[in-house]
């Protein structure tokens, strides 16, 4: 427990510090902790899947590193081919790798390989889109309310995972998915969500007090998209967790003791991230 603790906090004061630097304006720097972060994690999941084949695991890490650049940099502008061609390159690439080397390989690896070295980056680096997204609408968000709503995007992923740890050990009697995680219950769900959506009211109260100047965003705004990306967050908790299941693993990694790996402390956030990146579009076409 102390371990976990003490990671957590780690991990929280890290968290605050990619938040000052895009609140500064420097988000394109969120593509080096990305790519590390992403290669780390394609590595984790060729692991969990018993890869033999390092040619393939070392493709995907390579892959995983290189496209939050692609996309911090827009490098796909710059090339005489577009993205979709790109990856249909990759996916035929990695297939031949297959084959030739097929003894050791199997289809699930490749998709893992996809998986790791597309979906992984990609989804971390939303929130890169999502600072650019608001830069582009100076008119409707400022840089405080940014912050504040990607704040509230962590608060789904990681907050709500710690209170549903310690609503669950409380008050935990009923399973919410046996068959997949046998130790989340129901009732550390709700306790998550709920202490996540008032944390998230509170932030709300003391950025509108201090730093917010124009009316975008309203707690009854707050309230409802919390409460929805802590479900989504859950959601890719428990899909990680197929992952592991099926390969009869606990963690993809101990990089962080007490926590596992990093696909194991980002797979809320691989989900929640988009998500709310979807759910910001939305609110820019409408208000634009």
């Amino acid at each position: 427990m102390k371990k976990r603790i003490i990671t957590g906090i780690l991990a929280a004061l890290f968290a605050i510090a990619l938040l000052v630097i895009i609140g500064l304006g420097y988000a394109k720097v969120l593509s080096v902790v990305a790519a590390v972060f992403s290669a780390i994690a394609a590595y984790e999941v060729m692991r969990v899947s018993k890869c033999k084949n390092k040619v393939l695991v070392g493709a995907a890490c390579a892959v995983a590193a290189i496209t939050p650049f692609y996309i911090a940099f827009d490098i796909g502008s710059f090339l005489p081919v577009s993205t979709g061609v790109i990856i249909a390159a990759l996916v035929i690439a990695m297939l031949l790798i297959m084959l030739k080397w097929y003894e050791q390989t199997r289809f699930e690896h490749v998709a893992l390989a996809l998986f790791g070295s597309l979906a992984i980056p990609s989804s971390i680096m939303t929130l890169y889109k999502v600072d650019e997204l608001c830069a582009a609408h100076p008119e409707i968000f400022q840089r405080s309310q940014l912050v504040f709503m990607l704040l509230c995007v962590m608060f789904s992923a990681w907050l709500c995972d710690t209170f549903a740890y310690f609503f669950g050990s409380k008050f935990g009697k009923r399973k919410l998915s046996p068959k997949i995680s046998p130790k989340k219950s129901v009732e550390g769900a709700i306790g998550g969500v709920a202490g996540t959506t008032v944390s998230s009211v509170i932030a709300y109260v003391i950025c509108e007090i201090f730093f917010f100047t124009n009316g975008t965003i309203k707690v009854w705004m707050v309230i409802p998209a919390v409460i929805f990306l802590c479900v989504i967050g859950m959601c890719g908790d428990l899909s990680a967790s197929v992952i592991k299941r099926n390969f009869g693993e606990k963690d993809f990694g101990n990089i962080f003791p007490g926590h596992g790996g990093v696909l194991d402390r980002i797979d809320s956030f691989l989900f929640t991230m988009p998500a709310f990146y979807i759910l910001l579009s939305v609110i820019v076409a409408i208000v634009a």
